[in-house]
């Protein structure tokens, strides 16, 4: 699980005249991730397409084309059809539901448009409703200017001044002084210049006739008589999707599958006889996958398989191994995760496994309520039945499985909706002796209890009220060594990465003293805390070490320059306990501020709360807690996602990670039958 499956180099050469059957079988099998050629071979060719790969292509382009005018989208299949099924239909779904949804999309888009330029229309008339003229004044003179448009001030003394001869109209509306001037024509410069400097700034007039009043009503009309026409066309257009949609889905399924066989020839070397297929297959699966092949061209093709030092030497020239991951079902949604980051290389190791075991106590630890985790496990598994792609019920499954060690730890912390202190009265508490008392040894953790069976764990530590200060102790100690395991854990992946890669001198001179530094700082704290000299000599002793190891390293005492971010990749593990207790600080502001001052103040201080204060106090609780569950949604999950990407995975992964994700020639049906 923590590797990558083993890959072997599969050669594959034949003669032309099998080329289809071989093509077939590939794309049924799904088992080699094909290298294409790149032309460096001068007796090799590129491959050419066959069959009706042109007209599939065409086909395939037709289809999406209309498909995208019925917004049809990816989605998890609800039907599936045979391909006889497909074909039959097809040529109906192309031509005449094709045709039928173009010209149905181009009359909406052609109303969308003359609508839009009647609502311009509009809105350049409604100003010039303050103008006594008719519509049909503003154009169509030889001897005459005309300006129409918007003034900051009054301009009729100076257009006056520099042409005698005018007419000047002007209206106010709420924003600003509309008028309208017509001067003879060989003044029209003169009154440009005039108007220029009272900001005049000019409206396009329609060339429309009759006052403004009846042009808007006739353009509104024809607006409404538009959209009455549009209607119905988009709901044809909605009623086709539904019709149509899965079967489009499959069509398309069909003809990119088509395409991919018949233009797969280009990624192929080809001679005027012969073809050659490079590519890489599982190990395991290698004898079948020659078998199948050798089958399908009835023995006219040689399967060769490239033993491990070939292979070896392909990568050593700067050729990627495809990386293959696979991982039991229920760590299987964390690959979402890897792939947010990188695909591993082939060398690598897979962190998805170690993702499954660390995020999912991270965030329970951060959030650590069994209120807040039953909600979001209501509201993911609600979710899970909406968003059936495989991306969204990847994230659901991760958030589900968190929210079921929020739980867990919400049963330690004692938590529902904040801590279970709030409600003493009904669950019981701890008599004021027996706290002080706890207190005076250091042992009081909180003072939820568990009904009849009273406090758990050592110490009787659980639940552990994590407003309390020996529990916030207790967990920043808790949440360091977290930090050590986890980057130990990197550590040693990063080692063994370093001697794959032959890097003797990265791994036991820059990754080992890291995992030493990190563990033995943390003893070092611990030994301080605790006052044990031997773990504090213990400590110092094998820091001093590793640091000397740290200058014998690859980058000499450079590599000093980063002890400060190995000691900050540690102290950043406190967000473990500092976002949770940010968490549980407002749950428990939110249950004080109902029952302890809002309730008892609007019940003028009485014993039982009123109705409406009741009210009012519950109603001010669900919405702090429900804006306190969505941040215990966000926060336990990019922290945890963090504490992953920039402590663990920069101690084996990033160095190398960025691999090329194993993607074998075929397609996995979802719309057609198998």
């Amino acid at each position: 699980m923590l590797r990558p499956v083993k890959m072997s180099r599969v050669v594959v050469a034949g003669s032309k005249d099998v080329i289809s059957p071989v093509i077939e079988k590939l794309h049924e099998l799904r088992l080699l991730h094909i290298v294409n050629y790149n032309g460096s071979q001068p007796e090799f060719g590129l491959g050419k397409p066959i069959g009706k790969a042109k007209e599939y292509s065409e086909d395939l382009i037709k289809l999406r084309s209309f498909a995208r005018y019925l917004d049809i989208k990816s989605k998890a299949p609800e039907k599936t059809y045979p391909e006889a099924q497909v074909l039959s239909e097809k040529d109906n779904l192309l031509n005449n539901v094709g045709a039928d949804v173009s010209s149905t999309y181009e009359r909406i888009t052609a109303i969308e448009a003359e609508v839009k330029s009647k609502q311009d229309q509009i809105t350049t008339l409604r100003p010039l409703a303050v103008l006594p003229l008719p519509l049909e004044s503003y154009y169509g003179y030889d001897s005459l200017a005309v300006f129409v448009g918007r003034v900051a001030t009054p301009v009729d003394a100076d257009v006056a001044r520099v042409s005698p001869a005018n007419d000047v109209y002007s209206g106010s509306t709420k924003n600003a002084t509309i008028v309208a001037v017509f001067v003879p024509i060989e003044k029209a410069g003169e009154v440009s210049s005039v108007l220029s400097e009272h900001g005049f700034a000019e409206m396009s007039v329609p060339r429309l006739e009759g006052n403004v009043d009846s042009a808007i009503a006739t353009l509104e009309g024809g607006i409404k008589s538009l959209e009455g026409e549009k209607l119905p066309l988009q709901k044809k257009l909605a009623e086709t999707k539904k019709q149509y949609e899965d079967l489009i889905l499959a069509t398309d399924e069909y003809l990119s599958m088509q395409t991919q066989k018949t233009e797969a020839p280009l990624r192929f070397a080809e001679t005027a006889n012969a073809f050659v297929i490079d590519g890489w297959a599982p190990s395991d699966q290698v004898s079948r996958l020659k078998s199948e092949l050798e089958s399908a061209a009835g023995g006219k093709i040689d399967v060769q398989v490239l033993d491990d030092k070939e292979a070896d030497d392909l990568v050593e020239r700067g050729e990627d191994v495809p990386t293959k991951i696979e991982n039991p079902s229920l760590v299987r949604p964390y690959e979402l995760i890897t792939r947010l980051f990188a695909v591993p290389e082939y060398k690598e190791f897979d962190p998805s496994l170690l993702i499954f075991v660390f995020f999912p106590i991270m965030f329970g630890m951060i959030l650590g309520d069994v209120g807040y985790g039953i909600m979001i496990m209501l509201a993911v598994l609600l979710l899970k039945k909406k968003f059936r792609t495989p991306g969204w019920q990847q994230l659901v499954n991760i958030v589900l499985i968190a929210s079921v060690w929020a739980i867990i730890f919400g049963f330690f912390f004692g938590e529902i909706f904040g801590p279970l202190g709030l409600w003493t009265k009904v669950m019981g508490g701890l008599p004021e002796a027996q706290i002080e008392l706890l207190k005076e040894h250091g042992l009081y953790f909180g003072e939820g209890v568990y009904g009849a069976l009273g406090r758990l764990g050592p110490l009787g530590i659980f639940p552990m009220d994590r407003l309390a200060t020996n529990a916030v102790l207790l967990l920043i100690g808790t949440s360091i060594y977290i930090g050590v395991i986890h980057c130990s854990v990197g550590s040693i992946l990063g080692i063994k990465t370093e001697l794959n890669y032959g890097e003797k001198k990265h791994a036991y001179f820059e990754r080992l003293p890291v995992m030493l530094f990190q563990i033995f700082f943390a003893l070092f704290l611990l030994g301080l805390v605790m006052g044990q000299s031997a773990l504090v000599i213990a400590g110092g002793i094998v820091i001093v070490v590793s640091v000397v190891m740290m200058v014998m390293g690859p980058e000499g005492p450079m590599g000093l320059a980063h002890v400060p971010f190995y000691v900050s990749n540690l102290i950043s593990y406190l967000r473990l306990l500092a976002i949770g207790l940010a968490s549980v600080g407002l749950a428990f502001a939110a249950n004080q501020l109902a029952f302890y001052v809002i309730m008892p103040m609007l019940s003028g201080g009485a014993e039982s709360p009123t109705i409406i204060a009741a009210i009012v106090g519950i109603v001010i609780l669900t919405v702090v807690h429900f804006i306190n569950m969505l941040l215990g949604i966000l926060s336990p999950f990019m922290h945890p996602l963090r504490l992953h990407y920039v402590e663990m995975f920069t101690k084996f992964y990033s160095a190398h990670g960025g691999g090329v994700e194993y993607s074998p020639f075929g397609h996995v049906r979802r719309f057609l039958k198998a």
